[in-house]
């Protein structure tokens, strides 16, 4: 099975994260936009882009290892994979599609092209590789 979701143990803690950045904090297995605040050693300030830390469920303040640059990436609930996504697992590798059903038990299962399989709960939110180009005007984004 691959693994979306990691512990800590085998997660390396990216280097590149610094305030203002906007990153995707894993939160169990659901991936959340915020935008960094404060960055020491061993935590990362975030401040998220949803009305889910209003209501106190979310820490504004989370582990390194659990922060990702959200650069070239977009999030998506599970139910909307199509055959052809690239979905990131945890360490950043990209997998390939192939079909994705949802079983009796309500969660998802997702196949690869790879020959791979995992099993994600029917509420996960998903990174996927975003090939929509950046464009800019005189520096400016659009």
């Amino acid at each position: 099975m691959t693994e979306l979701f990691r512990s800590r143990v085998t997660v390396v803690a990216p280097a590149d994260v610094h305030p203002g950045q906007a990153v995707h904090v894993n939160a169990g297995c659901v991936w959340v936009a915020a935008t960094v605040t404060s960055v020491t050693h061993t935590r990362v300030g975030v401040d998220y882009d949803t009305h889910l830390s209003a209501a106190g469920w979310l820490a504004r303040s989370v582990s390194r290892w659990l922060v990702r640059p959200a650069d070239g990436v977009r999030l998506r609930p599970v139910h909307a994979l199509c055959a052809g996504d690239d979905v990131l697992a945890f360490d950043g590798t990209p997998l390939a599609v192939a079909g994705a059903w949802q079983g009796r038990d309500r969660w998802w299962v997702i196949d690869y092209h790879c020959g791979e399989r995992a099993r994600v709960p029917p509420a996960a939110v998903l990174r996927l590789l975003d090939p929509t180009p950046t464009v800019t005007v005189n520096g400016h984004l659009l």
